[in-house]
């Protein structure tokens, strides 16, 4: 990559540019990420364990869990792009492999298997699982739970007891063992009675009850903190000080364009802001052979020194939703010009376009 599409697109400046995004406006996708293939696969594993009626939803969400009663499955944002998951890692000191997330999508099935054939219903389920009172009221607030590490009646994965937390779980942890492909769950739960009863009923109520279709009615409108509705910034839900990233940006342009363009103006009809607002980016994209040709003529630069700083300019505007008034678009270009005049100097100067 040449060194001015470098300074622009360097780490440190795309992660603070996400730490200070807003949520609902990361624009994430299933498609074209690890969840697309493990979706697929975990729920091909379904049909061949012979859970043929059972259609869990996927949603992204502030994390990982299955909405109690209902096979809604929630997935945590934080693992649908590359660089947001290394900022997780970075903030929060913990990510999770491919592996993990293939885990995690079985383990949330074993939920909403649980939950979709009121299997905690029954006496049976209770007295294998030691359901004592309400089953969901009685789940702990908070992560916090104590185990015995030398409990041989759970199933124990992922070495963090997790099955010990509360009975939802113990169901869940043993529901993923039993569905993964090639676990031995039979050999290698041998000499635990307790655990290896508890993968067999797995095995067999699967057997009894995936032909027939959930006792429940999946209702959407249960989906609890759906990405689309967070409106805090990646920063604010990490609880992330972006100083460090901003100290090592070289690239980072929102503050100047956030202070050259506007935020779309609330309270107006979509006819009224078309015919008195342009988008940002567009109007940047209006100018861009002019300013290309002109700025690199007079400062004196590649024109594609120029150019990836005007690509810049229009893609982090679309990103913010920025507009120009339509009534604005001399005085507008006049401060664009200068802004992108006064980066290319920079760069011929310094060899950076930011001011460190």
């Amino acid at each position: 990559m040449r060194r001015s599409r470098e300074l622009l697109y360097q780490p440190e400046t795309q992660k603070l540019e996400l730490l200070n995004t807003p949520i609902n406006q990361l624009g994430l996708k299933v498609k074209g990420t690890i969840f697309e293939q493990a979706i697929a696969s975990v729920k091909e594993e379904m049909k061949l364990a012979g859970i043929c009626k059972l259609e869990p939803v996927f949603y992204i969400s502030t994390g990982y869990g299955c909405i109690a009663g209902s096979p809604i499955i929630s997935l945590g944002f934080y693992d649908f792009h590359p660089l947001l998951k290394e900022l997780n890692q970075e903030v929060r000191g913990w990510f999770y492999t491919d592996a993990e997330i293939y885990d995690l999508l079985r383990h949330e099935v074993g939920h909403a298997f649980c939950y979709s054939y009121k299997l905690y219903r029954t006496p049976e389920f209770r007295n294998l699982f030691n359901v004592e009172g309400n089953f969901f009221n009685t789940y702990p607030d908070d992560n916090d739970y104590w185990y015995n590490p030398w409990s041989r009646s759970f199933v124990n994965p992922n070495g963090d007891h997790y099955a010990q937390k509360h009975p939802d779980e113990d169901f869940a942890e043993t529901f993923c063992v039993w569905l993964t492909p090639r676990s031995g769950w039979r050999k290698n739960y041998k000499g635990r009675p307790t655990a290896l009863k508890k993968l067999r009923y797995a095995d067999r109520v699967v057997k009894e009850l995936g032909p027939q279709s959930p006792s429940i009615e999946t209702n959407l409108n249960w989906m609890y903190e759906r990405v689309d509705d967070i409106k805090m910034t990646v920063a604010e839900f990490l609880n992330a000080k972006t100083k460090p990233y901003k100290q090592q940006a070289t690239g980072y342009v929102d503050p100047d364009l956030k202070e050259l363009f506007r935020l779309a103006p609330r309270g107006i009809s979509r006819r009224a802001l078309f015919k008195d607002f342009m988008r940002a980016d567009q109007f940047i994209r209006q100018q861009k052979q002019a300013l290309l040709t002109r700025i690199s003529y007079w400062v004196g630069v590649d024109t594609r020194v120029t150019m990836d700083v005007l690509e810049k300019c229009i893609a982090r505007s679309r990103a913010l939703n920025l507009w120009v008034e339509q009534a604005q678009h001399e005085k507008k270009l006049i401060e664009l010009t200068t802004y992108i005049t006064a980066l290319c100097a920079n760069y011929k100067n310094s060899g950076f376009y930011m001011s460190s």
